[in-house]
């Protein structure tokens, strides 16, 4: 039986994958980071070699984007020290881990999609950051990481865009979203699947893309949302990113291509259209039972 370590448990990702493990026949924990910091090197020796899992399915990560630029340090602590901590006590007790990484390690020139091994060159600190956490498991046990770079994540629990923007259509708000960023939004349901499949039937380990089928800019997903909830799609206006004057540059272009991981025959990447409708009625459930309408 799998003894697996789950390291975030409580957001848009790892909660979805909290709740595929309370399905399953397994031997799990999800401590909170008031029960470990992932951060302390003490803490996460003494905690993993108590539970000794045979996984480490990493979903803590900083992902404020325009904050790391400030606060790059801080940053650094969740998305590269973290990542040394856990891959210093896995190769230790020889556990192979799961590491879930980001479309921003590239700077979004491509003409085409980003397969594993396109060059990286992140835009900001925050891509930096992360990529920084790739090289750690890379360097330090290549042989028991299976990095997973995703995009435009969203799902049921924490703040994401697509909870953003369905609250703002259930109230007939209008939206400003910007046009000029295009990849595929990932339903951390599907992701979340695709990560327990992991678990279930060991892949060679290395790098692997996961996002839905498809593509769209920020803009195109918004106004998908609106014509879903039943609101009027025009509500939606297009903005260039630089009228934003955000602090951290943004990739233009972040398609991963999906062929590597496809070729293994796990789980089955739906279209993003179909997976948001999969789950928008429950992320409108959602945001009526806490009131964020």
């Amino acid at each position: 039986m799998n003894r697996i370590l789950l390291l975030g448990g409580s957001g848009n990702l790892g909660s979805e994958v909290l709740r595929k493990l309370q399905l399953m026949d397994v031997e799990y924990v999800a401590p909170q980071s008031t029960d470990l910091d992932v951060r302390d090197w003490y803490s996460m020796q003494t905690y993993v070699r108590d539970f000794k899992p045979d996984w480490i399915i990493n979903c803590t990560a900083w992902t404020d984007v325009d904050g790391a630029e400030d606060s790059f340090e801080a940053a650094l602590a969740l998305n590269e020290t973290a990542v040394r901590n856990i891959a210093e006590v896995a190769k230790q007790i020889k556990s192979r881990i799961i590491h879930v990484s980001t479309d921003y390690v590239f700077d979004g020139t491509s003409p085409e999609p980003y397969d594993e091994n396109a060059q990286v060159q992140p835009l900001n600190k925050y891509g930096e950051s992360k990529l920084r956490g790739e090289n750690v498991l890379l360097d330090l046990i290549p042989r028991m990481s299976y990095i997973i770079r995703t995009s435009w994540i969203y799902g049921l629990s924490g703040k994401n865009f697509v909870k953003t923007i369905a609250a703002k259509a259930l109230r007939d708000e209008s939206a400003q979203v910007v046009d000029d960023q295009i990849g595929s939004p990932t339903n951390a349901r599907d992701l979340a699947k695709a990560i327990i499949s992991i678990t279930n039937n060991p892949l060679t380990p290395g790098i692997y893309n996961f996002s839905n089928r498809g593509i769209c800019s920020w803009y195109e997903l918004a106004r998908t949302i609106y014509k879903k909830v039943g609101a009027d799609p025009t509500l939606v206006k297009a903005i260039s990113t630089s009228s934003l004057s955000l602090k951290a540059k943004r990739p233009k272009y972040s398609l991963l291509s999906k062929d590597k991981w496809e070729s293994t025959g796990l789980s089955k990447i739906p279209e993003w259209e179909i997976s948001l409708a999969s789950i928008l009625p429950e992320i409108i459930t959602e945001i009526q039972r806490t009131g964020q309408q």
